[in-house]
């Protein structure tokens, strides 16, 4: 019995209801051995297409975090890439990726340059894509080359620090706003290139997390993105470690603004990002993010009444 072959990049993607046509007809444009992922919320239908390489699955919850962990406990491919169902990806994405983890093999990340566009600019989220110069002619800049200014140009990529997670616990954090996000490092996950093994052990063990007690599980609606980004660096963590770079423009990923229905607005993110306490509770920059987020519960819990009071839109 033949199999198929193992995709260089599974691209993953969780949907609403009333994604665009013109959307996802860009998305096919992607080039290469690609998988493309897309997980739907429950009652929704797949969409029709002959393209191979696309995998459907119907999410048996709604709410991102069930929607995106679903979709990338299947993603088979070498590397992986998760967005959304209003951004847009270079074709040669794929080849991209092979290129930067062919010269920095023992890399783990590889976040794209983004370039957003207001909700209906059709014309400019399917211009022409500007050829990026070969992955090995790119110079290096960052803070350890002390050359980190000249991040900007078609020229440099800018490295990406491990995320400090051994920081101390900071007890300032009950009357002001934390300071560990600033630098050069990174939080998030999405909208970037990872080595897809890494991420499997991570999701694994996050997944494990969410099991309380037999059947009962604890499940976060909402805001994988951090969370999951923070986790796979406290995971595999190595001090002053660079574990990626940044590309330089031209873009290799295009957003569009959110439809008026889907107005974004801030969430909760602690119900999300607990989870990191309960797995790391040794490193004091996950204590300083929880309490910078619940010091900011109460004015949350007003903008978000004050919304549903005056019919504000769907979060998103």
């Amino acid at each position: 019995m033949s199999t198929m072959p193992t995709p260089i990049l599974s691209i993953v993607i969780p949907t609403r209801e009333g994604f665009s046509e013109h959307w996802i007809t860009e998305l096919l444009k992607v080039k290469g051995d690609v998988e493309f992922i897309l997980v739907h919320p429950p009652g929704a239908g797949t969409y029709p297409t002959v393209d191979p390489r696309m995998r459907q699955i119907i999410s048996p919850i709604r709410g991102e975090i069930i929607q995106r962990l679903s979709a990338m406990m299947n993603a088979c491919g070498t590397y992986i890439l998760t967005i959304n169902c209003d951004e847009y990806l270079n074709p040669d994405i794929a080849d991209i990726a092979v290129q930067y983890f062919e010269r920095f093999p023992d890399n783990w990340v590889m976040r794209l340059s983004k370039k957003g566009f207001d909700f209906g600019d059709k014309a400019s989220l399917e211009a022409p894509w500007a050829t990026l110069p070969k992955i090995e002619e790119l110079k290096i800049c960052g803070k350890s080359q002390g050359n980190a200014n000249l991040y900007g140009d078609e020229s440099h990529i800018l490295e990406i620090p491990i995320a400090p997670v051994d920081n101390k616990f900071d007890s300032q954090c009950f009357l002001r706003e934390r300071k560990d996000q600033n630098g050069a490092h990174t939080e998030n996950f999405d909208k970037k290139v990872w080595k897809n093994k890494m991420v499997q052990e991570t999701i694994k063990d996050l997944g494990s997390l969410m099991v309380l007690s037999g059947p009962l599980k604890y499940i976060p609606f909402w805001c994988l993105d951090r969370l999951l980004g923070l986790f796979i660096q406290a995971k595999f963590f190595e001090k002053g470690k660079i574990v990626g770079h940044i590309l330089p423009p031209p873009e290799q990923i295009r957003f569009e603004d959110n439809p008026p229905e889907y107005r974004k607005s801030k969430r909760f993110y602690v119900f999300a990002e607990i989870l990191l306490i309960r797995r790391f509770p040794q490193y004091g920059y996950f204590w300083n993010l929880i309490i910078d987020q619940l010091r900011g519960i109460p004015m949350r819990g007003v903008e978000f009444v004050g919304r549903k009071l005056s019919g504000g839109g769907a979060d998103n």
